[in-house]
């Protein structure tokens, strides 16, 4: 295979943030590093991020905030705001530093991002389509956010999770993969500070087939079940996420505001053959496709109150697999039309199995509840949906 082709297939990742981004977002409020950082505080954030990279696993519930010290104090400083920061290679996996602004404040945020009652993708909507724990975090997450202004001593929680993303825009690849979560809520010289750290167990399932209907931004997105890459000519590669780490660090960066700071760093490895293919290039813009999507659902005026959302999820739960279905042909009937236009679908084995009937009769039953509740999300805050009424 010639560079060319390789550099044209080079995998754009969402695994945790996402895939590229088709909607530009605002550069005031969208900041990606571009060029090393060589100046002497690398150390310092360096240590924190052993550290977080060394709780994830462990089973102390000892929190020492000095260790992380010095990576809070990077994050909230000028530095960390306006400098173009590589953060380099870790584990052989590529690296990269990326920031946004959330107007919403930080305990918002943390009940609707980081609830249990929560499905992942209802915030993550271009990134993930299906998630939950196998492990259920121990320590204070139920409630979490009640916590946020009243920190007296770190809040410990870990778990394990599952998540499925959605189709990458240069492939159209989904997969779905096991990652351990470590989480902290403290305060740090005054200021509350949200940190959750992922860390994949081991490579993802194979690449699946996948599309995405329309423009990204739409959040409508094709599972064809099929081992492979949806890209003309490379039905035949068999593509993994092999590893990846990320630290999301959360907090107000002006307390007199109603906002919250969302700093990631992340390392991703992923291809075929066992190389990696992943740039630093590949991440930020995976990174923008997510916080895309976020700020749209956690900014919109219109978003239900949480308590809401948590009841609609848990109506859609309780419905037959009857019943769910046919809260569904709305969906199927608007798929069949799509067909007919959207070149994303115009892949035979897809067109038939969506006009056939057999994509909404051949999901699984948390897929089919993953589709009511995102479509239904969708409809409350006024986005573009497939349905006129909530379910």
């Amino acid at each position: 295979m010639t560079k060319l082709v390789w550099t044209k297939l080079v995998l754009v990742l969402t695994l945790f943030c996402g895939s590229t981004l088709l909607s530009p977002v605002p550069s005031s409020l969208l900041f990606a590093a571009t060029v090393p950082d060589k100046n002497a505080s690398a150390p310092e954030w360096n240590k924190g991020m052993d550290y977080l990279e060394a709780m994830l696993t462990s089973k102390e519930t000892a929190f020492d905030a000095q260790k992380v010290a010095g990576l809070l104090d990077f994050v909230t400083s000028t530095k960390g705001a306006n400098a173009q920061l590589d953060p380099g290679p870790r584990d052989k996996a590529t690296g990269a530093y990326f920031f946004t602004d959330i107007k919403a404040p930080l305990s918002k945020v943390v009940k609707y991002a980081y609830n249990p009652k929560i499905p992942a993708y209802v915030t993550l909507p271009s990134v993930v389509r299906l998630g939950g724990w196998q492990v259920k975090p121990d320590g204070p997450f139920d409630g979490l956010w009640e916590k946020v202004g009243n920190v007296k001593e770190p809040l410990v929680m870990r778990g394990i999770e599952y998540e499925e993303i959605t189709p990458d825009l240069t492939t159209g690849s989904y997969y779905r993969y096991d990652m351990d979560r470590f989480m902290v809520l403290l305060n740090h010289r005054g200021k509350d500070f949200f940190i959750s750290v992922t860390g994949q167990q081991k490579p993802s399932t194979v690449g699946r087939k996948g599309a995405i209907i329309g423009p990204d931004s739409d959040w409508n997105y094709f599972y064809s079940g099929q081992k492979g890459v949806s890209k003309a000519g490379l039905g035949w590669v068999s593509a993994y996420l092999y590893d990846a780490f990320s630290v999301v660090i959360l907090f107000p960066p002006d307390t007199a505001k109603a906002q919250t700071r969302y700093v990631t760093f992340k390392w991703l490895r992923a291809g075929w053959g066992g190389i990696n293919m992943v740039s630093r290039e590949n991440i930020l813009e995976g990174c923008k496709r997510f916080a895309t999507g976020f700020k749209k659902v956690l900014e919109s005026p219109q978003l239900p109150e949480a308590e809401q959302l948590i009841s609609t999820y848990a109506r859609i739960k309780s419905l037959s697999d009857q019943e769910l279905i046919a809260r569904l042909l709305p969906v199927e009937k608007a798929l069949k039309k799509l067909c007919q236009t959207e070149s994303s679908l115009s892949h035979d084995d897809f067109k038939e199995k969506i006009e056939s009937g057999k994509y909404l009769s051949g999901m699984s039953r948390e897929e089919r509840e993953h589709l009511l509740m995102s479509e239904a999300v969708k409809l409350a805050i006024g986005k573009k949906c497939f349905l006129d009424q909530m379910p």
